[in-house]
């Protein structure tokens, strides 16, 4: 609500709060009151209005001078009715609704004692005597529960609007974490792929060109082998696209199978294809992997092989593939490692997400003269089963 309308309605509040207690000044315990006697009500109740005027912004000034307008009144001789505590009743009302449970208990027993102390001065008796004690209280009492309610219904909105508020950040933040972790996601897969095969397809154009001259019969199988090799890169980049633009109303596309270690024979022929001799060891139960376990696993001899054609010298590389009752490791060791610090791009930060994931592990660096390893090993417990 702006300010100016909220303005407008704390003068309409006062105003027909000063009309009231102007009628109710004129209301005595033998009828009307002639005019002359109303003057004195009536401008104590004019200042006690403009007091509620005032209540909103400081409910205990303004009681204050409420609780004097209407003590002054009712020693008058003025007859204190609910008309004529209006104004009293409307800044109890909004101390109510501000103040704390002891400064508003404070504040309406001092207004209750005041005016019944004013009351009295005159020393009535009969029917005037109770509506001057008993009947003050029951006038002003009634507008201290309604602000507390008030009070208690604003904090419970405020209360539901800080937590909306928090469920929308939280949301956002949920938001922007699955974001996040989708980006990370896209980036390790076409790192993945795309790596792998121009890594591959790199090296068999090297060694092709190499052999030209010498071997052309062996440099043409070299280059059917790299067209092999981008047309994978190329088959798997574009089933990647086609699962990132479909939405979820949209039909199912073809895409491409994950791959597995039932494919590690494919994925190590073009690297044999380009010169580097490669050996696979398979050790332990050939029981059929968890696939999340079989995809990663894959994935981590292909960065692994991508790593050794980008910086080994003619290496030699063993893949030794080891299952126990209760874990799965691989193995990837080569030879001809270059002088240097240990790797740590994109793709040794991309094979230590995908095991964290499955609570596994990825260790890699140097194991000897010459000698690089990559080992990867994830407990099978956890994934065992329907997942």
């Amino acid at each position: 609500m702006s300010t100016g309308r909220i303005g407008v309605r704390n003068a309409a509040a006062a105003l027909v709060a000063f009309l009231f207690a102007a009628l109710g000044a004129s209301i005595g315990t033998q009828g009307i009151i002639g005019p002359a006697v109303l003057v004195p009500g009536v401008l104590l109740s004019l200042v006690a209005s403009g007091a509620l005027l005032l209540a909103a912004r400081w409910p205990r000034a303004a009681t204050a001078v409420a609780i004097c307008c209407e003590t002054a009144a009712c020693a008058l001789g003025y007859l204190p009715t609910p008309l004529l505590l209006a104004p009293l009743i409307g800044c109890l009302y909004w101390l109510a609704v501000v103040g704390s449970v002891r400064a508003v208990a404070w504040w309406t027993g001092s207004a209750v004692a005041a005016v019944i102390l004013g009351g009295l001065t005159d020393t009535p008796t009969g029917g005037s005597l109770v509506l001057r004690t008993v009947g003050v209280a029951l006038w002003l009492l009634p507008a201290v529960f309604a602000g507390r309610t008030a009070q208690a219904q604003r904090s419970y909105l405020d209360v539901v609007r800080a937590r909306a508020e928090d469920a929308e950040r939280s949301r956002d933040d949920e938001v922007r974490h699955r974001v996040g972790e989708e980006r990370l996601r896209i980036a390790r897969e076409l790192h993945d792929v795309v790596a792998h095969h121009l890594t591959v397809a790199h090296a068999q154009a090297g060694t092709a060109e190499h052999l030209l001259e010498r071997r052309p019969e062996q440099a043409r199988e070299l280059l059917a082998g790299l067209g092999v090799s981008t047309s994978a890169a190329l088959q798997e980049l574009k089933a990647t696209v086609a699962v990132l633009r479909t939405s979820d109303d949209d039909p199912p596309v073809d895409t491409v199978p994950a791959p597995g270690l039932d494919q590690l024979d494919e994925l190590v022929e073009p690297c044999r294809a380009a010169g580097i001799d490669v050996t696979v060891v398979r050790e332990g139960s050939p029981a059929r992997l968890p696939r999340l376990v079989d995809v990663t696993a894959h994935r981590v001899v292909q960065e692994a092989l991508t790593n050794v054609t980008k910086h080994a010298v003619r290496p030699s590389v063993t893949i030794t593939v080891r299952r126990t009752e209760d874990a799965f490791c691989v193995h990837v060791e080569n030879t001809g490692v270059r002088p240097g610090p240990a790797g740590s791009g994109y793709g040794l930060i991309g094979m230590r997400e995908r095991a964290l994931a499955l609570d596994g592990t990825v260790v890699a660096g140097p194991v000897g003269s010459e000698r690089y390893a990559v080992t990867f090993t994830v407990p099978l417990e956890p994934w065992e089963g329907p997942r």
